[in-house]
């Protein structure tokens, strides 16, 4: 008797999926590669673990991350440790870098619009560039989807901590040639320190246009405004 079979691949940005394991990267390759066949030691963070984790900031997400660690902790920023090697605040965001973490501003990335974070680790400047050798930091924003989907989310804690998260995604026309998708975040607390205080507001449109089988063009904006 023999028995076959395929394993069946969940794929990362769709928003109903409930796996964790993520099996196919981009970023250490830039190409579409099952991680068991990329020559580099790469971790994902999927949005299901983020979401699960309620995690706020990547900060929080890369706890999830063997040999990282934030290089300021408490306080503001995207500078971090990989395997003993300080990033500085140099983060990649779909590939390409991050001119201090985020526009210049001295501030956490917020997990609202990221679809994964991917850790590659080792020295990858052949790919990437000026980076430290113990490894990069990629974030991957949320794309336009083939199917509707909707969401809303309120959180409270303590503090006076409120936040709210929107995501809306799907195709505008019914060839789903044109694809929309809508997400973002309000953010509202104290702290623990006297006198600290945050209100962020995150809102984060984007298109994909279809042109054919082949070529596709994608249109990604993320505003972000932080008074603390």
């Amino acid at each position: 008797m023999t028995i076959s079979a395929e394993a069946e691949e969940s794929d990362p940005s769709d928003p109903y999926s409930e796996d964790y394991p993520v099996r196919r990267a981009t970023a250490a390759t830039k190409t579409d590669t099952r991680v068991m066949e990329t020559p580099v030691s790469t971790q994902v963070v999927p949005w299901v673990v983020m979401n699960d984790q309620k995690t706020l900031r990547i900060k929080d997400a890369l706890e999830n991350v063997s040999g990282v660690r934030p290089q300021r902790s408490p306080g503001f920023g995207n500078a971090y440790i990989i395997r003993g090697f300080p990033t500085g605040s140099r983060i990649y965001r779909n590939g390409l870098g991050l001119i201090n973490g985020f526009g210049g501003l001295s501030t956490d990335l917020d997990t609202a619009n990221l679809e994964s974070i991917v850790v590659l680790k080792g020295p990858e400047a052949m790919l990437f560039g000026r980076i430290e050798p113990g490894g990069l930091i990629n974030v991957t924003t949320k794309r336009p989807l083939d199917e509707p989907y909707y969401a809303l989310e309120q959180q409270f804690g303590s503090y006076d901590y409120y936040r709210t998260l929107w995501d809306a995604g799907g195709p505008v026309t019914q060839d789903r040639s044109l694809l929309y998708r809508f997400s973002g975040a309000y953010q509202s607390n104290n702290s623990f320190w006297d006198f600290v205080s945050l209100d962020r507001v995150i809102v984060n449109p984007s298109v994909t246009w279809r042109i054919n089988d082949r070529t596709e063009l994608t249109l990604n904006v993320e505003g972000f405004n932080q008074d603390y």
